[in-house]
């Protein structure tokens, strides 16, 4: 062996290259590492917003369908209060009450039914 520093020098630039081929390996399997957790993480969070949209979705459905019911609750309790209100007004009306009373006492007289007859008769 000699101490001629031109001879080590081969070795040393040997041993450097080896070791920036090792950190050049090591940097590429790290970073394939990263990408595929990358990958990973995103899959878990297209899954996760799938869960999500399926959850919304579900619930958007459910809260048609209540406002569904109620409304249908409503025009029925709407018609239903309309008729009412009708029924109250006829039978407020005393116009109607007179031509209800005028056409019950033509209809008894064209029968023959007259109310006096049968007051004659007691």
């Amino acid at each position: 062996m000699t101490d001629d520093p031109e001879q080590q020098a081969p070795a040393s630039a040997e041993a450097a290259m080896n070791q920036v081929l090792a950190a050049e390996q090591a940097a590429e399997e790290a970073i394939a590492a990263c990408e595929q957790q990358a990958r990973a993480s995103l899959y878990e969070a297209g899954q996760r917003a799938r869960q999500i949209a399926g959850r919304t979705d579900e619930r958007i459905a459910i809260i048609h369908q209540r406002i569904r019911q109620q409304l249908k609750n409503r025009l029925q309790s709407a018609e239903h209060d309309a008729r009412d209100d009708e029924r109250t007004r006829d039978c407020e009306d005393p116009r109607k009450a007179f031509v209800g009373a005028v056409v019950k006492d033509l209809a008894a007289r064209l029968t023959g039914s007259d109310s006096s007859d049968t007051a004659q008769a007691d």
